[in-house]
């Protein structure tokens, strides 16, 4: 028995311990020091100390000084005026009036310019309040926020006091050196002086580059702009979309990725892609796209579908374009004219598209090939078109079999071309020919004979697209005979194959690669 009361009372001087440090340990959370050049108190209200000239109060690590204060005793509260002073760490908070509750540590600073400094950062509102135990300060009415370099507005905001960071809501405005940035909503960390955006935001650079996001981060010591939701960038007469995009807005180097929508109105050409590529200030500035990528040039009347693995485009200092390299897999459509080839080259200054490896062309019912073709375009028109060498050209002479092909062959070709359909051509060095003749019946045609040449040069004429005529020059050898007559390895010029099944029918047709 003597042992149990032994433990209850252990028990209860160590619960008293307990409750009388906590008591002592609230009691000195608020105890509040002070002091000044004059105080006194009234008889009506014996709890409150009136102080005057160089009043200072001190609570834990905060300072306070001001000109004069009625201090509540009591109930631990303080209102200060004029000159108020408000100091801890690297804080200092500057106004005309400030109420402070030390029970909950949460001051109020009124002025008609309140500031606050905080290492290199400044603020400046008419009123604040500063929660010691949250480590915050808030503002609800118009601020501006300056360090070295940016300047800040918000309507409202919260700056916290511990890691330096800013919460900015209300058409928020950031200031740099190279863009200035409006928001919904921003998150601010001075110490590396990098902003995420974090709702509707509005980019604006010294070049008049206009950029456009709902998600993002932006880097004012590096200019480096992420962009991460709802984007759109702006530049002249382009537009870039994509899900995620990386930009300088020094440099205007950019990459961005997945579901890209590039768009150039000057040159009315679009873009989509996977994946993107841009410097437009480099000392050769360049737009550089890949996977799943489709280029579309419009015109009234027809529109141009080209697909490739990659492409890159290169431009003069005026961001004018210069040189087109598209490479592997390359396959366009127009309604009059469609080809594919490994590689394709276009210099705009000389007008000269190249197109290499195993490249056909296709124009009406004519099927192209040779080592190299070139088209020579004039405001996205065909004007020209070369051939060399190895060249052939072909036409399916009977659609109901497939099985009779006019072919002609040479070393060198060149074609005139209106509206972009060809018109007249010249083929030269070791010319062969092969052309079916028929006779139309009431119900079908008749093959009523081949005819095989050979000749140093061919002139062709072209009607709507079509070959109507053609006259050999330099000793032409030519015989007509019926088909049965010729043997079948007469009927097919060296290097001659029917290739249709290559031909892209519509735009949709352009992702699918030959073999």
């Amino acid at each position: 028995m003597n042992t149990k009361i032994k433990i209850l009372k252990n028990v209860t001087i160590i619960f008293i311990l307990i409750v009388t440090s906590l008591f002592y340990t609230v009691s000195a959370q608020k105890q509040v020091y002070y002091s000044s050049d004059w105080g006194e108190k009234l008889p009506s209200f014996p709890n409150q100390l009136i102080l005057k000239s160089n009043v200072v109060f001190v609570h834990e690590d905060m300072t306070m000084t001001c000109d004069s204060a009625v201090f509540d005793t009591e109930k631990n509260l303080i209102n200060a005026y004029k000159n108020i002073h408000i100091y801890q760490d690297t804080l200092h908070l500057y106004g005309d009036e400030f109420f402070y509750d030390a029970n909950v540590k949460v001051a109020e600073v009124f002025g008609d310019t309140v500031t606050l400094y905080d290492g290199k950062i400044s603020l400046q509102t008419d009123y604040m309040v500063m929660d010691r135990v949250a480590q915050t300060v808030r503002y609800t009415t118009h601020a501006y926020i300056w360090d070295d370099e940016n300047t800040l507005e918000s309507q409202f905001g919260t700056y916290l006091l511990d890691t330096k960071e800013f919460e900015f809501v209300d058409e928020v405005i950031l200031q740099s050196l190279e863009a200035k940035i409006i928001s919904d909503s921003l998150f601010y960390e001075t110490k590396t002086d990098v902003a995420h955006f974090l709702g509707r935001t509005d980019i604006s650079t010294k070049d008049s580059v206009k950029i456009y996001t709902s998600k993002g981060i932006y880097n004012t010591k590096t200019d480096d702009a992420i962009l991460l939701k709802d984007n759109l960038i702006i530049n002249d007469s382009k537009q870039l979309v994509a899900d995620s995009i990386y930009y300088n807005t020094k440099t205007e180097k950019s990459k961005a990725f997945y579901n890209i929508f590039l768009k150039d109105s000057v040159n009315q050409i679009i873009a989509y892609s996977q994946y993107l590529e841009k410097d437009e200030k480099d000392s050769l500035p360049y737009i550089y796209l890949t996977k799943d990528l489709l280029l579309q040039q419009i015109e009234k009347e027809d529109t141009l579908h080209l697909h490739c693995d990659s492409i890159w485009i290169y431009f003069d200092s005026n961001m004018n374009a210069e040189n087109v390299y598209a490479y592997n897999h390359v396959k366009f459509y127009r309604q009059d004219m469609q080809g594919v080839a490994d590689t394709l080259f276009y210099n705009l200054k000389d007008s000269l598209v190249y197109f290499l490896g195993e490249p056909i062309l296709w124009n009406e019912n004519n099927q192209f090939t040779a080592d190299t073709i070139s088209l020579k375009i004039d405001k996205n028109v065909v004007r020209e078109m070369f051939m060399y060498p190895n060249v052939i050209i072909a036409q399916n002479s009977d659609t109901t079999t497939k099985q009779y092909f006019n072919q002609i062959s040479g070393r060198k070709f060149k074609a005139n071309f209106s509206k972009n359909k060809i018109k007249y051509a010249e083929i030269q060095q070791q010319v062969k020919s092969i052309f079916y003749f028929w006779e139309e019946g009431k119900k079908n045609k008749k093959l009523t004979g081949v005819n095989i040449g050979e000749s140093s040069k061919l002139n062709l004429y072209f009607e709507k697209g079509r070959l109507k005529k053609m006259t050999a020059v330099d000793l032409p050898k030519f015989y007509l005979d019926d088909n049965y007559r010729i043997d079948e390895k007469e009927k097919t010029l060296k290097g001659f194959i029917w290739l249709e099944e290559y031909r892209p029918m519509s735009k949709s047709d352009v992702f699918k690669h030959r073999n």
